[in-house]
């Protein structure tokens, strides 16, 4: 008995350790079966309501995500919103799932996915930038659907 309650103790310790731990790691796999580029890196935020974090590479994009029944749908809202800002904005179906991409003026690129309640965002300094995000969004899928 004494036994299981120093090993239910040391479990609970080392839980709350990675819960805290997971938000300040690199090494957390992405969101959705994303696979990272060479050079990119993760890190899970914290968020209050919705899973949040960003992948980066050194003198590269930061992308950033949001995703949660919460997390509204950021390409929409620019379509909406801010129309005049935007240089391109496109819907397509992808991999069976809808998704909205948009570009507005000052380089910032929005790829929602609605029914996943997923967004990605990020600065366009470069055109390898723009590159390197799609492939690396465009890889997303939702786990219920990664599981079928």
């Amino acid at each position: 008995m004494r036994t299981i309650l120093s090993f239910a103790i040391v479990a609970l310790v080392v839980g709350s350790l990675s819960v805290a731990l997971r938000a300040a790691s690199a090494d957390d796999p992405p969101p959705g079966s994303i696979k990272l580029l060479d050079g990119f890196k993760h890190q899970r935020m914290q968020g209050i309501d919705t899973r949040v974090g960003k992948i980066w590479k050194e003198n590269g994009i930061t992308i950033q995500y949001d995703i949660g029944r919460l997390a509204g749908n950021y390409a929409q809202q620019q379509r909406k919103y801010q129309a005049d800002q935007l240089v391109w904005d496109r819907q397509q179906t992808w991999h069976g799932e809808p998704v909205e991409l948009a570009m507005t003026k000052n380089r910032q690129l929005y790829v929602s996915f609605p029914e996943s309640h997923a967004n990605f965002y990020g600065q366009v300094q470069k055109e390898e930038d723009l590159v390197d995000a799609l492939l690396m969004v465009l890889m997303y899928v939702p786990a219920k659907k990664a599981e079928r």
